[in-house]
């Protein structure tokens, strides 16, 4: 048996840096990761709800269900989870409180269920639940464990364990999912038969008394969901957390978040932004996923619980902004333990450091990563620091070095940032320059007056060949990129519409390749050249022109927001809340005050109800389209709160 797990995007996500749980609107948790933020994803079904046992017996409600409706928000300043819903019919309302205990690997379901009506009733708390582990039907086991009353599944050294303390265990039932014997439909009619283990894709269901609940009173109840390595572990995991009760676990775990926070700029989108970050990181190597896996058998997409240099450096770039050197060092750190040999790094990891599934490497990644290396040490002049990342650093300059095209001085062709074309991009030009030129200034730092000003000089010629090769004068903008690599039909048309086009060979010889001399197309990647890189500044004449003729061309007419360039198709092809912010960065370091805060605000109101930002917005409605929450779109919210109060320290 094997499940796929269709995308869907989160209405929030919780979690504490090694375990990382994504809720549906209706507050249903349907993703759980651990160890580690992106692997692996262990959840198949955790459905909570409630049973009326008198003085009219019914059936299961399930609170993820469409008759229950309501809202979902976050505690302020936390990663605490409030979701709030109601069912008129049933007379019932229910609020319930997710989290992630900020140092142990334990979600917290804190509930309170509210009897709306008129009449006193008698009410069962059910759960019926079904583990994924390893994302794999095999080699499994399901059991109640009798001492603690935990509903336990396991799978090699993955034991997740499920207990409601405090409360009566009125019913249990384990069996195999999608079967005859799968508890669900049972418990639901309030069946349940006693079988305490099964092996193979297991399931259980649960009842525990909740008792009389008075006409407009509530009953308070907490579900601990812990995860360890043994059977010993996760129960005594179980054990620490039923000491306290789940309004104490709250208190404490949004005390946590909020000294976490401390002085962090005072916008509530800034702040909430910061957490998402801190979420998306894993907290033992200090590497950073995009976003929370929501593909994972790529049936759209690529996935995107990975670790690229590139977003990296941009999340580490907003902490470092705001103070947080710890978060921004950890990372850096993380990417020297990574480095190719070579002075490369690959175009993903998981966040444990091991390679990613890639279709190519970016060089852009390397000059990225060597220029925050820079930014890091400038803000907090941290020589150990230094001292630790300067091997890389020398690595990388050499790789950069290395690849440099003869022919016009610019990186040789790789991967362009959106990674769906091998050119010289022009991203990748100011990645490169900005790259050095960063390298050059720690080489002064360490003493290295030689290496500094070969790399200086290196970026200064970088820096010369942009406008010569990659402005479009006819356009009025830069081009996308030069030297394109393309399939046969692109370079048949290119002939015949006599644009320069050429065939070569493969490394082995064996296959012919395309070519076409120029990209054309108008791409947002051209607000590197100034953010972050600073290649241009900002009042360049050529940065003007730039900007006038990406608006034009990029911006969405329905909806607002920029594309990523002319052309784009990917997920149906909508606006980028990371073009556009982008675009606020530059108009703001411009002092075009009022352009940028239309570009923040235009972000905030195409956020999801819970404040996350996604990747995309859609073309026709608006809101989130694809992937949520992106952690390189909300780096570039804090950045651009940063820039628009002249605090974006470059």
């Amino acid at each position: 048996m094997r499940r796929k797990l269709l995308p869907i995007m989160p209405g929030a996500v919780t979690g504490n840096g090694r375990m990382l749980a994504l809720l549906k609107e209706t507050g249903e948790v349907y993703r759980l990761f651990w160890p580690a933020i992106d692997q692996a994803q262990h959840l198949g079904q955790l459905w909570v709800g409630v049973r009326e046992t008198a003085p009219v017996p019914g059936e299961v409600s399930w609170f993820h269900e469409p008759s229950w409706y309501g809202n979902q928000r976050y505690l302020e300043d936390t990663a605490v989870v409030l979701t709030s819903r109601r069912h008129e019919e049933a007379g019932l309302a229910v609020e319930h409180t997710d989290f992630v205990l900020f140092d142990t690997d334990v979600l917290v379901r804190y509930f309170r269920l509210t009897n709306s009506s008129s009449r006193s009733r008698t009410f069962h708390l059910v759960v019926y639940c079904t583990f994924l582990i390893d994302e794999s039907a095999l080699y499994d086991t399901i059991y109640l464990e009798f001492s603690r009353r935990a509903l336990i599944q396991f799978r090699r050294d993955t034991f997740l364990a499920l207990c409601a303390p405090g409360l009566p265990l009125a019913g249990y039932h384990t069996g195999r999912r999608d079967t005859f014997g799968d508890p669900l439909s049972p418990a639901v009619q309030g069946h349940f038969y006693g079988q305490s283990s099964t092996l193979r894709a297991g399931a259980g269901a649960l009842a525990w008394e909740l008792g009389e609940v008075p006409p407009g009173e509530s009953r308070d109840f907490t579900l601990y969901l812990a995860a360890a390595n043994s059977e010993a572990a996760v129960l005594k995991l179980l054990a620490e957390a039923g000491r306290r009760s789940g309004p104490k676990w709250l208190e404490a775990t949004a005390a946590r978040w909020k000294a976490w926070l401390g002085s962090a700029p005072g916008e509530p989108a800034v702040r909430r932004s910061l957490v998402v970050l801190k979420l998306l990181t894993n907290r033992d190597t200090g590497a950073s996923i995009a976003a929370p896996e929501f593909d994972p058998f790529y049936l759209q997409c690529g996935g995107y619980g990975y670790c690229w240099p590139r977003d990296g450096t941009y999340a580490a770039l907003a902490f470092d902004q705001c103070g947080y050197h710890e978060e921004a060092r950890a990372f850096y750190l993380f990417a020297v333990r990574v480095q190719n040999k070579d002075g490369s790094w690959q175009q993903r990891y998981f966040t444990s450091g091991s390679w990613a599934p890639t279709w190519g490497q970016q060089i852009d990644q390397v000059g990225t990563v060597l220029w925050g290396y820079y930014n890091h040490y400038r803000l907090t002049g941290d020589r150990s620091f230094l001292a630790q990342v300067w091997p890389s650093v020398l690595a990388g300059a050499a790789y950069l070095l290395g690849n440099l095209s003869p022919e016009n001085g610019l990186p040789g062709a790789s991967l362009d940032l959106w990674e769906d074309n091998f050119v010289q991009s022009t991203y990748a030009a100011a990645a490169t320059c900005g790259g050095l030129t960063g390298a050059a200034k720690l080489a002064r730092e360490m003493g290295e007056t030689a290496r500094s000003e070969a790399w200086e000089q290196a970026a200064q010629k970088i820096k010369s060949a942009i406008p010569a090769y990659l402005w479009d004068p006819r356009r009025q903008c830069f081009l996308r990129g030069i030297n394109r690599q393309v399939g046969h039909h692109d370079y048949q048309r290119a002939k015949e519409e006599g644009v320069h086009a050429w065939t070569d060979r493969d490394p082995l010889g064996i296959y012919t390749t395309y070519w076409v001399a120029r990209d054309p197309r108008l791409d947002a990647a051209a607000l590197g050249l100034v953010f972050p890189f600073g290649v241009l500044d900002p009042l360049d004449p050529l940065v003007e022109n730039t900007l006038k003729r990406l608006e034009e061309a990029l911006t969405s007419p329905a909806v607002g927001g920029l594309y990523r360039y002319e052309g784009d198709g990917y997920a149906g092809g909508n606006p980028w809340v990371v073009t556009t912010l982008w675009l606020g960065i530059v108009r703001a370091l411009r002092g075009e005050r009022e352009a940028a805060a239309a570009l923040y605000r235009w972000a905030l109101h195409n956020a999801s109800p819970t404040g996350l930002l996604p990747e995309q917005v859609h073309r026709e409605r608006g809101g989130p389209a694809w992937v949520l929450p992106l952690g390189w779109s909300h780096a570039m919210l804090v950045l651009l709160d940063l820039a628009l109060k002249g605090k974006l320290v470059l």
